[in-house]
């Protein structure tokens, strides 16, 4: 049975989909099987991973699949033989008020993704900077979450926010959910203040582990423009070292290696 991930923080603009895709890639070369799935309406995932083609699955896609208009098997799309992907697509923040408003709400994700669940590994679930249904969804559905972050001042202090809708969802829909870790990202020492977050970052939370520090590196910027992972854009590079350690580092958490 899978381990499910997800991926997420209620803040935009911290490498969600960056960690999403190239730990996705980083899992899926060491054998295992691996889903990604799109939560997120803007569909930066789907895009990094099949480009225009996003347009030829407005019937077949995350959306689609939680309002019960398809099922897992037609909208998984092969990405390596690996590495699949549930997409996301335009309509996608359509079919929010759909799901709101739908029988069992938070359960429609988890209820999708169950039958196929045994063929695979590892999900990983990219989710939107909000807090609202699909996160939900994911959280309920999800054995562990991954939190990556900036570190600023806010970036630090917001983490109490997603701490909190954890504990909410604990309570409420799912009580095993575990905090798999957190992950600086887009670190630079080239100043001292990333360095003094840091610190503050584990004064802070001391009982939350804090995973590989992923540097700042334009390469993974270039790498998700051209549909590629890191790994085959700069192998040996800081980044795609950085994403072998974090790989390894949840390969020992979920199987104790």
């Amino acid at each position: 049975m899978a381990a499910v991930i997800s991926v997420a923080n209620q803040k935009g603009g911290v490498g969600k989909t960056t960690l999403t895709l190239n730990l996705g890639y980083g899992l899926a070369r060491t054998g295992r099987k691996v889903l990604l799935i799109d939560v997120d309406p803007q569909f930066n995932l789907t895009f990094g991973l099949i480009g225009m083609d996003v347009l030829n699955y407005e019937t077949n896609n995350v959306g689609t699949l939680m309002t019960k208009e398809s099922n897992v098997e037609e909208t998984i799309v092969e990405i390596t033989e690996n590495l699949h992907l549930i997409p996301s697509h335009l309509n996608l923040s359509a079919k929010e008020i759909e799901i709101i408003n739908a029988y069992n709400r938070e359960r429609r994700l988890e209820k999708a993704i169950s039958p196929v669940l045994p063929d695979y590994d590892y999900v990983l679930i990219d989710n939107p900077p909000s807090m609202g249904i699909f996160l939900v969804n994911s959280l309920t559905v999800s054995d562990y979450v991954l939190i990556p972050l900036e570190l600023s001042y806010f970036g630090v202090i917001g983490m109490q926010l997603m701490f909190g809708l954890m504990a909410m969802i604990r309570e409420e829909t799912n009580e095993n959910l575990t905090l798999m870790g957190l992950v600086p990202n887009k670190f630079t020492r080239q100043t001292k203040v990333p360095q003094a977050r840091l610190k503050e970052l584990r004064k802070t939370y001391p009982d939350a582990p804090i995973l590989t520090t992923i540097p700042r590196a334009i390469s993974l910027e270039k790498a998700q423009g051209e549909g590629v992972s890191i790994f085959d854009y700069e192998p040996g590079g800081r980044a795609a070292r950085a994403f072998e350690k974090l790989t390894s580092e949840v390969i020992s958490i979920v199987e104790g290696e």
